[in-house]
């Protein structure tokens, strides 16, 4: 039996630490688990379970705390989808997919528009169904979870808007003087043998204050009050939904309606005052939409908006009083927001605590613009990272010059962040430091995960030529490069359960 020096043992232990990407700073880490075996053993994605009610944070099944750094995809007219075939900013197919991969991206918020999907009603387009489901599997196939949002702006096309079906509303809800967009406009749109106005003259309006309208206050009421069944209707479009995505793998969550409005202000003017449209009007909708979605799935998290202009939310409860199979979406714009988005995430997190549940934050300003807004960008990021929440840009669409095909550098850069996607503890904190492209976290160990690592997003495009790790203590992680953009981090035999590690990413 020839036996092997003791020096080239070692060298060969160093050697399976360092790989093409990260460079080990803590060789003597050991642990009885098979990094590359439990990949093995868990192949694919991680299904995302609940909400931790005492940390407010987003959880899988592993029981890892989850962050998501995402974008919008969402398509505003017929035929209410992005094609398979790359066309930039107005596509969603494997080339795009690989791109928002390559960039770092791990969630998209994909629109599926009750319009395209019951255009009859009572009658679901199970083709269109198909295609969602399509995009959705290629996302999957990429590491990307889809947060699946029911959108709409204005509601329907008669007011200028999109997203419910046109059956939804019906010309003679309100006296002819008053029919939309009155008060906006003093007279009452043309319109077509569809009760549609014109293009140019739903152009000539400003779209957000639309929601001021007679017109489109009283349909949302009638959404509410459930007035011919409209709240059922939705209800029951959510039962398909969930149907068709209760055992996919990459589902984020159910978003049960994008930037709802308070309902009919005219009837009830209290409705403007920030928080009573939440409880007053949305509340009993989104119990009763969950309702219909937890009779064919019991487990996928409930993602539930209020008024965009609240400073609070003004819930009672989360849908159903379930905080730990629900998440706050809310979205940040300034106006409507009057503050700091630093000072709007304090109050979310303020929601959080009360409400049980957690936040996350599915839109804001993310396009080009003049320097003062991508100084506003480059500042969001980064206070989202600071008060650890996750964030989902607007939109995807928005990332491309259509000119040259190829995504804005300036753009580009925020979606390519490192970022911890799940750890296997409660983080402290974390920070990505855009001078140097380096990336700090800390957190305190949880052994109740089992096996299941500490994943880092490190996106190739902001690491070209690799990354050097160094952890403290030295010997409490031991490092694994699972892919080009995903490092992980195993505990060691000797890491104890509430021990505070750090992780420090340089570039090299």
């Amino acid at each position: 039996m020839q036996l092997i020096p003791s020096s080239l043992m070692a060298i060969a232990a160093t050697l399976l630490l360092i790989t093409n990407q990260g460079t080990t700073a803590n060789a003597a880490a050991t642990t009885k688990v098979d990094p590359k075996g439990w990949y093995q053993a868990n192949p694919g994605m991680t299904k995302i379970g609940r909400v931790n009610q005492t940390t407010h944070q987003i959880m899988d099944t592993f029981g890892r705390v989850r962050f998501f750094h995402g974008t919008n995809v969402v398509k505003k007219e017929a035929p209410w989808y992005r094609s398979f075939d790359f066309k930039p900013g107005d596509s969603f197919g494997e080339e795009d997919v690989k791109q928002l991969r390559d960039l770092g991206v791990n969630s998209v918020r994909l629109g599926h528009h009750w319009a395209g999907s019951e255009p009859v009603r009572g009658q679901y387009n199970q083709t269109f169904l198909d295609i969602m489901k399509k995009q959705t599997k290629l996302a999957e196939d990429h590491g990307i979870y889809v947060l699946v949002d029911v959108h709409q702006d204005v509601l329907a096309p008669q007011l200028c808007g999109h997203g419910v079906p046109e059956w939804f509303v019906k010309p003679d809800w309100v006296p002819s003087y008053k029919r939309f967009p009155v008060p906006q406009k003093i007279s009452p749109f043309k319109v077509d043998d569809r009760g549609i106005p014109s293009t140019e003259d739903c152009n000539s309006l400003d779209w957000s204050l639309s929601y001021l309208t007679v017109a489109v206050c009283n349909a949302f009421g009638r959404l509410y009050n459930n007035n011919d069944g409209l709240g059922d209707a939705l209800a029951l479009y959510w039962k398909k939904l969930a149907q068709e995505y209760s055992t996919t793998t990459n589902i984020l969550g159910y978003n049960l309606l994008n930037e709802p409005w308070v309902g009919d202000s005219y009837a009830d003017p209290t409705l403007l005052t920030p928080g009573v449209g939440d409880r007053k009007s949305m509340e009993p909708l989104w119990n009763r939409v969950t309702t219909q979605i937890r009779t064919v799935d019991k487990e996928t998290l409930v993602w539930f908006e209020g008024a965009t202009y609240d400073i609070l939310s003004g819930f009672n409860n989360v849908p159903l009083g379930d905080g730990s199979r629900t998440v706050h979406s809310f979205h940040y714009y300034k106006p409507p927001q009057v503050s700091s988005l630093s000072t709007t995430l304090t109050n979310r997190q303020k929601d959080n605590v009360r409400l049980k549940t957690a936040g996350v934050l599915t839109e804001f300003t993310f396009w080009m613009g003049d320097q003062k807004q991508m100084d506003d960008l480059q500042t969001a990021v980064n206070t989202a990272d600071e008060h650890m929440f996750s964030w989902m840009g607007w939109a995807y669409e928005n990332l491309y010059n259509t000119t040259s095909g190829k995504p804005y550098p300036t753009l580009a850069k925020h979606y390519s962040r490192a970022y911890p996607a799940a750890i296997s503890g409660t983080p402290n904190s974390f920070a990505f430091n855009p001078s140097d492209q380096s990336f700090a976290l800390e957190y305190v160990v949880n052994r109740a995960v089992g096996d299941a690592p500490t994943e880092l997003i490190l996106p190739k495009p902001t690491y070209p030529n690799g990354y050097t790790v160094t952890i403290s203590p030295a010997d409490s992680l031991v490092q694994y490069v699972v892919d080009d953009r995903t490092l992980a981090l195993f505990n060691a035999d000797t890491t104890k359960d509430g021990q505070v590690v750090k992780v420090s990413i340089t570039k090299k």
